[in-house]
């Protein structure tokens, strides 16, 4: 199921047009180690204790539940503070270390700031390691109910940074997931444009998800390391070079 869940995905227009659009291509046969990870992790109790009552509230209505969510920002948020409190990063308090935003969307010059945007526009997640001007995240999360036929979604977001920093001569990698707590897909692109994409089921493939998390996080947390010691930012910016940026949206307001 899982391999015909990949093969479905790079049949589909909307993956056909972002690839061609962006000039992606599939990551070749001899250098399949992306999304890869061996990495383990136990989940702390409380954090286990959480998930199995997930379980049992939801049972029945999987993934389109409302508290559904819950595992998705609950692992995301363990993992990242989990890696800080063990790497004992500098003094240069919270915001400056890194961290995930959320409800984000990519702008372009060509796209409008007022426009209200279209659900595939949305970034529900973006892991920061740096400064937002000059894009400086290397995975960003979507939510969606239907995560296999939405992932041209994820990759379009992805490869609008991916475009930036490489017209800035920046490292252009990036990972992205999309999942809706059940189904993961994993997508990751290399400075190459080259791209590989992974699914998984956390049923029975929980430790890999774990896995690749952690991995993108312990790069991120590499990344921050690198750029520490730099006293400005670079002149011009990726934003000035290829306007390009990463805007937070309005709080929706219900009634």
């Amino acid at each position: 199921m899982i391999e015909e869940d990949c093969a479905k995905i790079k049949t589909t227009k909307g993956h056909q047009h972002v690839a061609k659009a962006f000039g992606l291509s599939p990551t070749r046969w001899w250098n399949k180690r992306q999304l890869n990870a061996q990495n383990t992790w136990s989940a702390p109790d409380h954090l286990a204790c959480l998930w199995d009552d997930l379980e049992i509230v939801t049972a029945g209505k999987g993934s389109k539940h409302p508290l559904f969510s819950v595992r998705i920002e609950s692992l995301f948020l363990a993992l990242l503070a989990d890696n800080i409190k063990k790497e004992s990063l500098g003094p240069n308090g919270p915001q400056e270390l890194p961290h995930w935003s959320f409800r984000k969307r990519i702008l372009t010059r060509e796209m409008k700031d007022d426009k209200i945007p279209a659900p595939e526009d949305i970034i529900d997640y973006v892991l920061w390691y740096g400064h937002c001007l000059e894009l400086e995240t290397n995975m960003i999360v979507m939510k969606s109910e239907r995560p296999v036929p939405r992932s041209w979604t994820l990759l379009q977001n992805m490869s609008g940074i991916h475009h930036a920093r490489k017209l800035a001569e920046r490292d252009a990698v990036i990972y992205g997931v999309i999942t809706d707590g059940s189904k993961w897909v994993f997508i990751h692109l290399t400075n190459q444009s080259r791209y590989t994409i992974k699914v998984f089921a956390w049923d029975n493939e929980r430790d890999q998800i774990i896995g690749q998390v952690q991995n993108i996080i312990d790069r991120a947390v590499a990344l921050y390391r690198k750029i520490m010691s730099r006293s400005s930012l670079p002149k011009p910016t990726v934003h000035q070079i290829s306007r390009c940026r990463i805007r937070e949206l309005p709080a929706s307001c219900a009634g």
